[in-house]
């Protein structure tokens, strides 16, 4: 019995038979989705301990434009102590990195500027289990959009000239170009091969008898990558009976319905409050299933920001938005409402956008780099409206909604107005709480832990 649990789930991170059944045929396999759950939780925190004690090794660790590879089982290193503190060192390397900014701070016409890596933000895990009979499986779990202003650079690319999300493509390819990096150095020394890569994995699973199944699960802008990868994998060849997916909180990746979509080994989960699932382009990859949210469910897991009258009335709005022109009309109204604000409330509202530390504060005293953001988050909300929809906003419907917005916003606060805004999308979205003492569940936990009966397929 393996002592690696679950941090959210408390399953055995070692017991994968769930994968032993056929999990083609067809709906949502309870087990799958609890597991799939604490990978996509671990590809955030890249905590690897647990993983390590339920028989898991050879870890890489992919952080934006690095790929920390060699974190493995220590028994079964030539060097125990020297493997543990490898374990130990490669996570807080990745953890570190991917908390820096990556931005140039500019002093004319706009505050911030993506440095030459901007595009290579993607963040994902992988790593290998045994199963009985000499089979293995490879997990991978794909990061969700970070925190800093950069991560978020690929979600508003939304030009598709190969007919899916560009940004969300380019992730995609980034992981993709790191398989034959990707190694599982103890496992290869098992079967006795010099090497083993995730390169030479995909392509054994082409073949009916491969020794390999992959497990995939992503959340948010992750779980679009896994969306395009598996489409891809599978178009290269890879035999669906041989993988596997789930996905929270998935924005959609195709830009047009293409035959037999619904069709891939993947599963999603969406929370019907949450706005992200209805953005990005226009079809998932997969079949989507829907949590309805009702008051016990948002009094269970929102933490008490269902009592908030602003954040109902928001919620309310966002609620009836039905895709991407309706997501991106109401931003470009805001910003335009921002533009037609007093400087100092402006300025307050942008504070939220830009992370609100006392840096970016003291920078936007300044009215240029006030009237510079403005503007480059115009030309950017405008630029991703027309690659996305093809044509350019309602101009009548864009000044109506962002006269209404800058009198709702002013007298709320323009600063409160946004920072609610905010955690409409934010609160429905979560994924996990990282403090499990927290009360209540994240969304998404719930769906899978006590929601998972009343999760319906959209159609």
């Amino acid at each position: 019995m393996s002592t690696g649990f679950g941090r959210y789930t408390q399953i055995d991170l070692g017991d994968l038979r769930f994968l032993e059944e056929d999990h083609h045929r067809g709906g949502l396999n309870r087990e799958a989705a609890r597991f799939a759950l604490e990978l996509a939780g671990f590809s955030y925190d890249f905590e690897v301990d647990r993983w390590l004690e339920a028989g898991w090794t050879d870890i890489s660790i992919q952080a934006d434009e690095k790929l920390l590879g060699g974190v493995a089982a220590p028994e079964l290193a030539n060097r125990p102590l020297y493997q543990r503190v490898v374990n130990e060192w490669i996570p807080l390397a990745a953890r570190r990195h991917i908390s820096s900014s990556h931005l140039i701070r500019q002093a004319k016409g706009r505050i911030w500027k993506p440095d030459e890596k901007t595009h290579q933000t993607g963040k994902a895990v992988a790593m290998i289990h045994p199963l009985a009979g000499g089979r293995f499986v490879v997990a991978i779990g794909f990061m969700g959009t970070g925190k800093r202003p950069v991560d978020w650079t690929s979600n508003f690319r939304f030009d598709h000239p190969e007919g899916f999300h560009q940004g969300f493509l380019t992730l995609t390819k980034q992981f993709e170009e790191n398989a034959d990096r990707i190694t599982f150095e103890q496992t290869a020394s098992q079967l006795g091969l010099d090497e083993l890569s995730l390169a030479d994995i995909l392509q054994e699973a082409t073949r009916e008898n491969s020794r390999f199944t992959l497990f995939g699960a992503g959340h948010s802008q992750e779980a679009a990558i896994l969306q395009l990868w598996m489409y891809r994998q599978i178009a290269a060849g890879l035999q669906p009976r041989h993988v596997l997916g789930y996905g929270f909180a998935p924005p959609s990746v195709a830009a047009a319905s293409r035959g037999g979509l619904r069709d891939y080994p993947l599963y999603h989960f969406s929370n019907s409050d949450d706005i992200i699932t209805r953005v990005g382009l226009y079809h998932h990859i997969g079949r989507n299933y829907v949590y309805r949210a009702n008051d016990a469910f948002r009094s269970f897991c929102y933490q008490g920001w269902n009592t908030d009258v602003l954040f109902n009335d928001l919620l309310h709005i966002s609620r009836r938005f039905g895709g991407t022109q309706d997501v991106m009309r109401f931003m470009i109204a805001y910003v335009d409402a921002l533009q037609n604000m007093p400087r100092e409330d402006a300025r307050d509202a942008l504070s939220v956008f830009v992370g609100g530390g006392l840096k970016e504060r003291m920078l936007l005293n300044k009215e240029e780099p006030v009237d510079g953001l403005l503007r480059m988050l115009r030309r950017m909300m405008h630029r991703s409206y027309e690659t996305a929809m093809g044509i350019g906003p309602n101009d009548e419907l864009v000044r109506a909604l962002s006269a209404t917005l800058r009198e709702t916003a002013l007298e709320a606060g323009a600063e409160n107005y946004t920072r609610t805004m905010l955690q409409v999308m934010s609160v429905p979205h979560r994924l996990v709480f990282r403090d499990t003492d927290i009360p209540g569940l994240a969304p998404y936990s719930f769906m899978v832990i006590r929601g998972f009966g009343e999760m319906r397929e959209d159609l």
